[in-house]
């Protein structure tokens, strides 16, 4: 009856972690900065781009998320440049109330210009949650090549 009344509380906590998991889509605008700088190039600008993803809350405080995003492609000073990644992070949550506050950091494998790499990234966010619908804005530093960092605004649907 011991180890009984012992597991009633981890079995709770557990049971209300996963009553409270949920899986979720989401897609984001990007506006990002960009530096290219090779033995032939070398030029930055701004370039808007797109993210898709998938994600998995826990619960209101943890959620990992995968993706896809492409950040820039264009052509400039007549070369193609170009960055995209795929990406895969986990996302700390502060809910206050239908408003949240989020830091996440994640490992990105990106394709670009200059090297394919995999490279770290890290950001923060806000945002505010409608129904079954979160909209957010995110900022985002990349480790990577090519892009440095970008400004997101983003739709998800949680189901």
């Amino acid at each position: 009856m011991m180890k009984l009344t012992k597991l009633l509380p981890i079995a709770a906590i557990l049971f209300a972690t996963q009553t409270l998991a949920n899986p979720y889509i989401g897609a984001s605008y990007l506006y990002s900065d960009y530096q290219v700088k090779s033995d032939s190039l070398d030029l930055s600008d701004t370039n808007s781009g797109y993210n898709l993803y998938a994600g998995y809350a826990f619960n209101s405080l943890l959620s990992i998320e995968g993706g896809y995003a492409d950040f820039v492609d264009t052509h400039k000073n007549f070369e193609h440049v170009y960055s995209n990644a795929w990406l895969a992070s986990a996302k700390v949550s502060l809910p206050i109330t239908i408003f949240d506050l989020y830091g996440r950091v994640g490992v990105g494998h990106f394709q670009n210009n200059v090297k394919d790499t995999n490279d770290l990234y890290y950001g923060v966010g806000a945002g505010v949650k409608i129904g079954p619908a979160r909209v957010a804005l995110e900022y985002t530093q990349y480790e990577a090549k090519v892009v440095e960092n970008s400004y997101a605004l983003s739709a998800e649907f949680h189901f």
